[in-house]
């Protein structure tokens, strides 16, 4: 994935880089963004060009660590929940709950869904702390103030 983004900080060999959030995007974190809010996302990338504060810059991003993160964080929950509530379907039949085996379904849905909270927090805790795949690859010359298209 490439942004277009503003230097806003410079710490040794990375940077700290401030890029529009796209719509599609939400909150998933993905991109590698540290900070958000107001659409705008706070990028931490290595600095390889030796880009300034001030300065407008291409950011790219792995784009395969992207759709992963946005598989884990929208796809699991479901996937989670779907299973729990196929799996109390058939603990309630086998208990002979032949009423309330969907009661049953229902709240071990439940129960995995909030488990799966803990498993993506677990997978964000883990992309966080490791690699940083996040790079500026250019120094663009165009300021910061005009639209420029990004590409997923």
């Amino acid at each position: 994935m490439e942004q277009i983004g503003q230097v806003v900080g410079i710490d040794g060999d990375t940077a700290m880089v401030v890029v529009r959030r796209h719509d599609v995007c939400g909150k998933c974190g993905g991109c590698g963004a540290v900070i958000s809010g107001g659409g705008e996302n706070y990028i931490q990338a290595q600095n390889i060009v030796n880009a300034r504060v001030g300065q407008t810059v291409k950011v790219t991003s792995d784009t395969g660590q992207v759709l992963k993160a946005s598989f884990v964080v929208y796809m699991v929950p479901v996937i989670s929940l779907l299973v729990g509530i196929l799996l109390g379907q058939q603990v309630g039949a086998a208990l002979g709950l032949l009423a309330r085996e969907e009661l049953v379904g229902l709240f071990l849905g439940v129960v995995f869904l909030l488990a799966s909270y803990f498993l993506v927090k677990g997978y964000d805790r883990k992309m966080n702390a490791g690699r940083m795949k996040i790079s500026i690859v250019e120094i663009v010359e165009q300021p910061a103030d005009v639209p420029i298209d990004e590409k997923c």
